[in-house]
């Protein structure tokens, strides 16, 4: 019921308005108000035409086309005799097409229209509706817009309507994320991975102010139309609404509320807090105050003077605002503490807070108790354990004992670090990891793999590692390791290490895509990826292939580079040649190698160069691999 909000609860009430929401395809009723099941016996589900008329249906349908909307007097309806009838067009949940009969008592022009005003407003949900064609890349207006300054006549280039939106709407500050939203590889991906829906918020330009507003992009669900998006604005200006992180960002609170002993929220603007969790951890802290007592408090929790001139250092304001403005996710430190006679390590973790409104400039400061934690560590390190287990390259390291599934870890990110102390067995654990984090194609073998009575049968007969590949939901690829403990006869225990990935994958992708031989053949050797407007060189330093992205981050990559390497005159065929377009023709043709004599640019003066384009799709990627030499040179 989310297009009609508030309405509903009226709708229901009203014992002398009826509305249905029929299916364009099928003639399904998707919604219909309390006084037509009273009246009908119709609901959600029901076929429309088995309790309308159909070939008034038919007919109404054909004139709505036609108009938009139409109006008109029935003489019988299913809910009674000589009523009024308007019929329209509405895009319902996940992009189904509908229309809408509004039937109400037949009255005075006057009273008709003010009904017609109210339930006009039902439609003034969005700001701005548009259809975006993601195969052509092209977008028209499918409603007059309510801002009036993104008004469309007619179908423009997305690229085209994107680059004006961008200049005019949004704000600085969120200009990098917001570049990276309205990507165009970005919005398929993320239409594909979330059952055709994709949201985010972001704070745009209304007159000399800024305000939240919604985007929606929605496949519509018509097997003719399968490139056909929906695209709506909507104001949400102080509303809380989900957006594509709501998964992760459900994680960030469980933790909060789970893990943490004492949570705070800091604004790093004013200098002052709130407290979000009591502080069962830390006492004597006032519910809200100034966050210099604050740290006051906690120094003298800290015995050790260096450790405590550490956190005065690492969590000053000045200190996280500017952490946080190198794009650093959070900051903590671990420090001995004499809290009580059983607390005696607490850790303290300072975090952004989910992109959301209100939150720009505020911070999440929290405690916890990691004495237990540190016990262990300690332990293990006495039995010469963990030396090759705390490796730099391993981001969690949990023990898992075979007898009951219990597990404890010695080194875990922040935000796994929740895991520990909501789940009693590695099981449970690593099945909920798997929904939070593993990517859905990798999930149901990740669980197999970790499953605790398939690991004891698997290590013992190989007597080594295991070891499982899979991706996260952030697409990056991570290893999962499972060992037996080292040094034990028993054999109680086992180790499960998570490893980043990326690094080792992308060496092999790259080894397979490019040979050594053939980049030393070059003066420079670059790959652009068209999707999501991403350059990148690729170097040779002797033992590996470096691949670096050039330009700004995220977005207009491609002519950050060329605008600052090709000349002016050369600009346009150099864009041209990468174009969306041409690359997805040469790929389709099978072309492989054009030169283009360029001129290229070496501090104030210009060089001839010859470039080549190779264009390749590796994966579902669409590639370009550009070549670029001295004219003067003889290319082998």
């Amino acid at each position: 019921m989310e297009e009609l909000w508030g309405m509903k609860s009226i709708l229901d009430n009203a014992d002398d308005v009826a509305l249905f929401i029929v299916g364009e395809r099928d003639k399904t009723v998707l919604y219909c108000n309390h006084f037509v099941t009273l009246q009908t016996g119709a609901h959600a589900g029901s076929q429309f035409c088995d309790i309308w008329d159909p070939l008034d249906y038919k007919q109404a349908i054909k004139n709505c086309e036609e108009s938009s909307t139409y109006r008109y007097v029935a003489e019988k309806t299913p809910v009674g005799s000589n009523k009024n009838v308007t019929v329209g067009k509405v895009v319902w949940t996940k992009g189904i097409r509908a229309y809408s009969f509004l039937i109400t008592v037949h009255v005075d022009d006057k009273e008709e229209k003010e009904r017609e005003k109210i339930f006009s407003l039902l439609g003034q949900s969005y700001l701005n509706m548009y259809l975006l064609d993601t195969k052509k890349w092209e977008i028209s207006m499918l409603k007059e817009s309510q801002t009036k300054e993104m008004q469309i006549n007619k179908p423009i280039s997305y690229d085209e309507w994107k680059k004006s939106f961008l200049s005019d709407f949004a704000h600085p500050d969120d200009l990098t994320i917001t570049m990276e939203h309205f990507e165009n590889g970005r919005i398929k991906s993320e239409l594909k991975r979330n059952n055709g829906i994709y949201a985010f918020q972001l704070r745009r330009r209304f007159g000399e102010e800024y305000r939240w507003t919604e985007f929606q992009f929605r496949k519509i669900d018509a097997i003719e139309q399968p490139e056909k998006v929906v695209c709506t604005e909507r104001d949400i200006q102080g509303e809380l609404t989900l957006n594509r992180k709501s998964m992760e960002n459900e994680v960030i609170m469980k933790s909060i509320s789970n893990v943490y002993r004492s949570v705070y929220l800091l604004d790093l603007v004013t200098g002052e807090y709130e407290t979000v969790k009591p502080d069962m951890l830390l006492f004597g802290i006032p519910k809200e105050g100034v966050y210099d007592e604050l740290m006051q408090i906690v120094s003298e929790l800290i015995p050790d003077g260096k450790q405590k001139k550490d956190y005065q250092e690492y969590f000053s304001i000045p200190a996280l605002a500017a952490a946080f403005q190198t794009g650093i996710e959070n900051v903590g430190r671990e420090y001995n503490s004499i809290l009580s006679s059983s607390v005696n390590w607490m850790s303290v973790q300072v975090f952004r807070p989910p992109y959301l409104q209100g939150m720009e400039q505020k911070c999440i400061l929290t405690f916890m108790d990691i004495t237990e934690h540190k016990r262990v560590e300690a332990e293990r390190n006495e039995s010469g354990i963990v030396i090759d287990v705390l490796s730099s390259r391993y981001m969690a390291v949990f023990f898992v004992n075979l007898k009951d599934g219990c597990f404890h870890s010695i080194k875990v990110q922040q935000k796994y670090r929740y895991i520990e102390k909501q789940f009693n067995d590695i099981t449970t654990a690593m099945k909920h990891y798997a929904m939070v984090y593993v990517l859905e194609q990798y999930r149901d073998i990740f669980q197999e793999q970790s499953m605790l009575n398939k690991i004891p049968e698997e290590i013992e007969e190989s007597g080594a590692k295991q070891e499982y590949i899979y991706r996260n939901i952030d697409n990056q690829w991570v290893r999962l390791n499972i060992f037996l403990m080292p040094e034990l006869i028993k054999r109680d225990e086992v180790i499960i290490a998570f490893e980043d990935y990326d690094d080792i994958m992308e060496q092999h992708a790259l080894s397979v895509l490019y040979n050594t031989t053939m980049l030393a053949n070059y003066d420079g050797m670059y790959e652009y990826d068209p999707e999501n407007n991403l350059f990148f060189t690729l170097t040779y330093d002797g033992e590996k292939l470096v691949r670096e992205q050039k330009g700004k981050e995220g977005g207009q990559s491609l002519q950050f580079y060329a605008e600052n390497v090709i000349h002016p005159d050369d600009l346009q065929i150099f864009m041209a040649a990468c174009s969306m377009q041409n690359v997805e023709e040469c790929i389709r043709e099978g072309k492989t190698v054009s030169h283009l004599y360029l001129r290229r640019k070496f501090g104030e003066e210009y060089q001839q160069y010859m470039y080549g384009f190779h264009f390749f799709e590796e994966f579902g990627k669409k590639r370009v691999l550009i070549m670029a030499r001295d004219a003067d040179k003889e290319i082998v």
